[in-house]
């Protein structure tokens, strides 16, 4: 990466330049480099139109959250408090991790003991790349989406692969709509030809 100030020669990513110390931070911004990319960082989560997000109280018992999550075919319930600000996060991988083959009473133990505190969050405006990000880096399959600081939807895994899914769908839907366009016309071009090269012969 060049710096513009001294044009010496520096590693990708860094914050300043090892020569002149000049800033470098906009100048290793990402570019898409296609359609897919371009959508994914311009388009917010809130497009996904994320389900509402479902909550417990920090008292409720895993017992009553796993019924929650059966019921309602989700991998995670949020845990709140009583003003709605959130406490935690309890998934399906902090079950299986923290509670599956343990000697755990389902009804006596809280979801406060074995949720996951201070999860990584998300806002509507947040950019779906950015959620992406998040979710490879922390290794996360769902992130709640705060609006002033209470959790109202959760973005899960899916639904990012469920959106990728659908612009790629489009794409090769245009191409190949596009290539039938191209051949269509090579053929009438084609049609056209013959019939004046008859014509002329006649």
């Amino acid at each position: 990466m060049l710096c513009p100030a001294c044009s010496a020669d520096n590693l990708p990513g860094a914050d300043n330049c090892e020569e002149c110390f000049a800033p470098l931070t906009h100048e290793d911004i990402p570019q898409p480099t296609s359609r897919i990319e371009k959508s994914m960082m311009c388009d917010q989560i809130q497009t996904l139109n994320p389900p509402q997000a479902l909550s417990v109280s920090p008292t409720a018992s895993l017992n009553k959250a796993i019924a929650v999550m059966r019921e309602k075919h989700i991998g995670c319930v949020l845990i709140a408090d009583d003003a709605g600000a959130l406490l935690g996060i309890l998934s399906e991988r902090d079950l299986l991790n923290r509670v599956a083959n343990k000697r755990v009473d389902l009804d006596q133990a809280t979801v406060s003991q074995y949720m996951t505190t201070n999860p990584e969050t998300l806002v509507p405006e947040s950019f779906i790349s950015y959620a992406l990000h998040r979710m490879m880096v922390g290794d996360f399959r769902h992130l709640p989406v705060l609006e002033e600081g209470s959790p109202t939807a959760i973005i899960s895994s899916r639904d990012i692969l469920n959106y990728i899914e659908g612009h790629f769908h489009e794409t090769v839907t245009r191409r190949y709509d596009k290539k039938m366009v191209q051949e269509k016309l090579k053929q009438l071009a084609a049609e056209r030809a013959a019939k004046e090269q008859k014509d002329t012969n006649g």
